[in-house]
C-alpha cells in the first residue's frame, strides 16, 4: 500500500491544480463567449462535490423544469415519457491493455465490433435498453472479460480489472504491477467515476465527458422557451444571382490574407442583395436539446449553386462516427449489422469558391465565432491557441433518396484520454436544399416537452437551417442531442452538415 501511497503524491497535487484551474475558468478571449454568458445562464447551478482532495465548486447544468418551456412557473407541466427509448452507451476500459468492444446480438452468435478500445480510454454508441455488450482481449475474441447490459438511467460502464471488490489484497497486488504511469491513468478513472456519481446525484444526468473539462468556449444561445427568438446580423449577404464561373474559381489566400474589415467590400458584393446586412431570426425549437431554426439561411441562388457543385462529385456511402474505436477493413467488411446510414455523401472544402466560404462566413456570425476559427490560420492569427487547424470539419453534402434514412444518434465522441482538452463536436447546423419530398424530416426523439411522446420533427426547407448543441454549458455531452434523418418516402433530400468543434478539432 504504500507504494501506491507515494506515487500517488504526485497525482494528487496535479489533480488539485487541475481542480482549480477548472473552478477558476473563464471564457478563452480568443473565442466568442463571454464570463457573463457562462455565469448568467440560469440552467447553471452551483454544484459542491468531493472526490477525496477536499471540498470543490462548479457551475453545473441542471435541466430546467418542463413548465418555464412553455412560460410558465414550475410545476404547472409534467414532462411526457417520449416513445422513442434510445440513449447513449459508453464504455470504459480501465485497465493497461487494449479490449475490443463488440454488440452482443444475444442469440448466440457471435458479436458485432463496435471499436477497438486502448488503455484507459473508452468508446460508446447510441443504444436501447436491453441492448448487451462485451469487451474482449485485443488477441482472442472468444474470451468475454466484461459484459453489460444497457438499463437507463445508466450509461456509462467501466470494465475494471484491478479493483476487486471486498478483496483488498487482491486490489493492491493488481495495483502494485502497475507502472507510476499507469497507475495515475488509473486513478483518473477512479476519480472520474466518483465525480461522475456525484454529478449524477445534483443533475440526474449521467457525465458523459470525462472530468474535468471546461466549459465550451463558445457562446452557447439561450433556449429558455418555445418560440424564444434571437437576432443576429451579418455582412456576409445573400448572393441573389450566380456570377460566371472564371470569378469563382479556388480560393488562393491564406491566413490573415483572408481577414476582411469592417469597412471592406463583400466578396463579390455586385452580385449579392444591395442591404448593408442580412438579418437572422433564430426561433427556439426545442429547449432540451438546444435547437433553432433559422429560415432564409441560404438564399435561392446559394442553394442553386450548391447543387449545382454536386455535377461530377462522386458522392461515397455514408459513414457513421461516434464509436471512436479504430476499426480495420477487415473489420468493416465483416460487420453486416451498420445499416443505421444508408444516404451517400461528399464533402465541400471552404477554399472551393467564394460562395462557399462566404457560407462558412454566415455561419460563424450565426454562432458568434471568429471566422478565422473555421479556417486554417496563419501563425499570426490567434496565437493563444495551441492549434492553426480549423474548429469545422468541411461541409457534408448528403443525399438521401427513397427508403434512405440515418437513425437516431450523437453526433459527439468520446475523445482519447491522451487529449486533456477531450476535443468533441460541439455544434451542428444543417442547411436544407430542398422540400416537398415526403418523409426526410429530422426528428429529435427525446426532445424534453409536455404535450407529446413523439419526436419533435423538423420539416426541410429550401434555404433553412437548424442548429443544435451536442453539449451542455457546463462541458458534458447531452445525451438529448440524439437526432435522425427519417427516412425518404416519396422524392429525394438534399442537406449539408456543417460540424463545429470544442475546443479543437480532432482530426
Amino acid at each position: 500500500m504504500a507504494k501506491s501511497s507515494s506515487r500517488s503524491i504526485g497525482y494528487l497535487i496535479t489533480t488539485i491544480i487541475l481542480s482549480l484551474l477548472l473552478s477558476l475558468t473563464t471564457a478563452d478571449p480568443t473565442c466568442s463567449a463571454t464570463e457573463s454568458d457562462f455565469a448568467n445562464d440560469p440552467a447553471l447551478h452551483t454544484m459542491s462535490f468531493d472526490i477525496g482532495y477536499g471540498p470543490q465548486e462548479m457551475l453545473t447544468y441542471v435541466q430546467p423544469d418542463v413548465s418555464t418551456f412553455y412560460h410558465l412557473p414550475e410545476g404547472q407541466r409534467t414532462a411526457a415519457t417520449p416513445r422513442h427509448n434510445g440513449w447513449a452507451a459508453k464504455f470504459v476500459n480501465m485497465s493497461n491493455k487494449p479490449v475490443r468492444l463488440f454488440w452482443d446480438p444475444q442469440n448466440g452468435r457471435p458479436g458485432s465490433i463496435i471499436g477497438n478500445v486502448q488503455p484507459y480510454n473508452a468508446a460508446g454508441t447510441a443504444s436501447f435498453p436491453g441492448h448487451a455488450f462485451y469487451v474482449t482481449p485485443a488477441h482472442d475474441e472468444n474470451i468475454r472479460l466484461a459484459s453489460w447490459q444497457v438499463s437507463p438511467p445508466q450509461s456509462v460502464y467501466y470494465y475494471d480489472p484491478i479493483t476487486i471488490p471486498g478483496d483488498e489484497e487482491a486490489t493492491q497486488r493488481n495495483l502494485d504491477q502497475l507502472s507510476t504511469e499507469e497507475f495515475e491513468e488509473y486513478q483518473r478513472h477512479v476519480d472520474n467515476r466518483e465525480f461522475s456519481k456525484q454529478y449524477f446525484e445534483f443533475t440526474g444526468r449521467e457525465y458523459l465527458a470525462f472530468y474535468p473539462r471546461n466549459p465550451p468556449s463558445h457562446k452557447m444561445w439561450r433556449a429558455d422557451y418555445y418560440g424564444q427568438q434571437h437576432w443576429v446580423t451579418t455582412r456576409e449577404t445573400h448572393f441573389v444571382t450566380l456570377p460566371d464561373e472564371k470569378e469563382l474559381g479556388p480560393i488562393q489566400e491564406v491566413g490573415s490574407a483572408r481577414v476582411l474589415k469592417e469597412n471592406d467590400a463583400r466578396i463579390l458584393q455586385e452580385y449579392r442583395s444591395p442591404e448593408p446586412v442580412l438579418n437572422m431570426t433564430m426561433t427556439v425549437l426545442s429547449c432540451a436539446p438546444r435547437a433553432f431554426e433559422i429560415k432564409e439561411f441560404l438564399s435561392q441562388a446559394e442553394v442553386d449553386h450548391i447543387m449545382y457543385l454536386t455535377t461530377g462529385m462522386k458522392l461515397h456511402r455514408s459513414t457513421t462516427a461516434g464509436a471512436n474505436g479504430q476499426l480495420t477493413k477487415e473489420d468493416l467488411e465483416r460487420d453486416d449489422t451498420r445499416n443505421t446510414r444508408t444516404s451517400l455523401n461528399t464533402w465541400v472544402y471552404r477554399e472551393k469558391d467564394a460562395i462557399i466560404d462566404t457560407i462558412y462566413r454566415r455561419a460563424a456570425d450565426l454562432l458568434r465565432i471568429d471566422e478565422a476559427l473555421l479556417r486554417p490560420r496563419g501563425p499570426e492569427e490567434q496565437v493563444q491557441l495551441k492549434s492553426k487547424r480549423s474548429l469545422a470539419e468541411a461541409l457534408q453534402l448528403v443525399h438521401y433518396d427513397v427508403g434512405q434514412e440515418y437513425t437516431a444518434h450523437h453526433d459527439f465522441g468520446y475523445s482519447n484520454i491522451e487529449h486533456p482538452d477531450q476535443p468533441a463536436r460541439f455544434a451542428t447546423l444543417l442547411l436544407y436544399l430542398n422540400e416537398g419530398m415526403v418523409g426526410g424530416a429530422t426528428q429529435f426523439p427525446r426532445w424534453v416537452n409536455a404535450h407529446t411522446d413523439q419526436g419533435l420533427n423538423v420539416e426541410p426547407e429550401v434555404g433553412k437551417a437548424v442548429l443544435f448543441y451536442s453539449q451542455l454549458p457546463d462541458g458534458n455531452y447531452d445525451d438529448w442531442s440524439h437526432h435522425a434523418a427519417m427516412p425518404v418516402r416519396q422524392g429525394e433530400k438534399w442537406l449539408m452538415n456543417l460540424w463545429v468543434w470544442d475546443p479543437t478539432y480532432d482530426h
